[in-house]
């Protein structure tokens, strides 16, 4: 896992490595800083896409909200996810007024904001290298660490100029959280670029770790683009265009009430469709298949509100609701767990008889058949002992940043070869090694440290920019409670044993399940944590 400097996580070195209490690994961290940049991204539209006066913006704002009734089916605390347009507020403010008014006076700790970037092009995420977002209405503080979070994955980057003053997708929705929402919320601004199939489920592995604990998603996305000034006109302009718009439309979002991200793909492909949020439609699709029901709100296009459709633009309001499911903790059966466990099994095998540390993960899973989970984005450790239970080397991955095969491969090689607190595992010990895969769910930040729950949960500290961190299975192994295991944790970054305490204090959790057996035998022993 690269470190990066500019995140709570940083100083990792070549990976995450274990140290060793009591004989359960825990995870170890160089010290490290973030530095806080004290800049605020100002309220670059205001006065034209939106009103830039206070009481103005106030007064419109309220308006849209209290002109759209709230469905009498439809409960907010069960909203997961909106989808809301980001045109100028006298286009598509209506629209995206019948989405917000769903959550009015709703309490979130975070709103996840995913929006398309329309001026500056890059690849995977891009979050801002700010602190906070501005509008009339106020200031809106980002959530610092959880935006960390995302930075630990080479899918995430500050990209320059992304967030920049001209980029409105995320500034529209802003005046709408402001005045609907409770207060006390913060803003994970993410734009996103160019996107591979296979991106799509890592940014949504990642999302996971912050759709927790009191967290809305907004997905800003306006749909078809239609008309010669958008290089778009898949049919004429005439008397059957709005009818024809609505069919285009809704095309798609039949595709999306399946969650058939593929489908998704084609339809797109095959239509050319011009809905600019089409990337992080696919995110969400990912993020809360199985998770969440979609339901139109509502939907028009600026042909019909403005009577001209040789230029328009179509928006929709999509609330997704959930259905209560399992948060994403996903259940491996037992020959996937085999499969797993043997593949860590050749890739330390391969990694010290040829000395080395880079196995190729594809080339090792070659004709092998892996199932939707093992490909799926995830982060492993893999854990050695010699026979006489004395750790031996550790090394794994805390977010998901690639297939959770190609995960377990890689740091299978490295726990042998490139921890750095031991020598090289050599060829003669392997016949008495026990190796264990840890497979981790992607940390989620909470909101305090009462939420750590001691006997299930890892849990990591970020404070005064230091930072720690313990796998699930150290306190409960050692007997200990909340507080002392925190405080250990506090001394383990180098704070005070009370710093857990303080009020700049961040905390973030995560599960694991637990898969061990002997080097060269072959059952599969199962420790697992829900």
């Amino acid at each position: 896992m690269v470190a990066r400097a500019r995140s709570f996580l940083a100083g990792l070195l070549a990976g995450i490595f274990c140290l060793s209490a009591g004989g359960w690994p825990v995870i170890g961290w160089a010290s490290g800083s973030t530095a806080e940049t004290g800049l605020v991204r100002p309220a670059a539209l205001a006065g034209s896409w939106y009103p830039g006066d206070p009481e103005t913006l106030k007064a419109e704002v309220d308006a849209l909200l209290d002109a759209t009734e709230m469905p009498k089916d439809l409960a907010p605390d069960k909203i997961a996810a909106l989808v809301v347009p980001h045109a100028g507020m006298v286009y598509s403010g209506a629209t995206a007024a019948s989405a917000f008014r769903l959550v009015k006076g709703q309490s979130y700790d975070r709103v996840v904001v995913l929006a398309p970037s329309h001026r500056v092009p890059f690849a995977g995420l891009a979050v801002p290298p700010v602190d906070a977002f501005d509008t009339p209405l106020g200031r809106i503080p980002l959530d610092k660490p959880a935006i960390s979070l995302l930075l630990q994955s080479d899918l995430v980057k500050v990209v320059p100029g992304a967030h920049a003053h001209d980029e409105h997708s995320i500034e529209t929705e802003l005046p709408f959280l402001q005045r609907a929402l409770a207060p006390g919320w913060k803003l994970v601004p993410v734009l996103v670029g160019r996107m591979g199939k296979g991106d799509y489920e890592t940014a949504a592995a990642l999302m996971r770790s912050l759709t927790q604990n009191h967290t809305l998603v907004v997905v800003s996305s306006d749909f078809t683009h239609f008309g010669d000034s958008y290089g778009y006109k898949p049919f004429p302009v005439d008397q059957k265009t709005p009818e024809r718009l609505h069919d285009l439309d809704m095309g798609l979002f039949d595709r999306m009430k399946a969650f058939d991200a593929d489908a998704m793909l084609a339809y797109k492909a095959k239509t050319g469709i011009t809905a600019c949020g089409f990337g992080p439609i696919m995110v969400l699709t990912h993020l809360l298949k199985g998770r969440a029901e979609p339901r139109l709100i509502s939907y028009t296009t600026s042909g019909r509100l403005t009577g001209d459709f040789e230029r328009s633009v179509s928006y929709l309001a999509v609330a997704y609701l959930s259905n209560g499911s399992p948060d994403g903790r996903a259940a491996f059966s037992p020959d996937e767990l085999k499969t797993l466990l043997q593949l860590a099994r050749d890739a330390l095998k391969v990694a010290v008889e040829d000395g080395a540390d880079a196995v190729d993960a594809d080339k090792l899973v070659k004709g092998m058949s892996l199932t939707d989970k093992m490909k799926a984005a995830g982060a492993a450790f893999v854990t050695l002992r010699r026979d006489d239970g004395n750790l031996r080397g550790c090394i794994g991955d805390l977010v998901p940043m690639r297939p959770l095969y190609a995960s377990v491969v890689d740091n299978a090689a490295k726990a042998a070869l490139k921890d750095p607190r031991f020598n090289p595992v050599r060829p003669e010990e392997l016949p008495g090694m026990d190796l264990e895969i840890s497979l981790l769910t992607p940390p989620v930040v909470i909101p305090s440290y009462a939420d750590y729950d001691v006997a299930r949960h890892g849990i990591i500290l970020i404070a005064n920019g230091h930072h720690a961190v313990y796998l699930p299975e150290v306190a409960p192994s050692m007997g200990w409670n909340r507080a002392h295991t925190l405080t250990r944790l506090a001394l383990k970054a180098g704070l005070p044993g009370d710093a857990w305490q303080q009020p700049d204090a961040k905390f973030a959790v995560f599960y694991s399940v637990t898969y061990d057996g002997p080097f060269d035998g072959e059952g599969v022993d199962v420790a697992g944590r829900p």
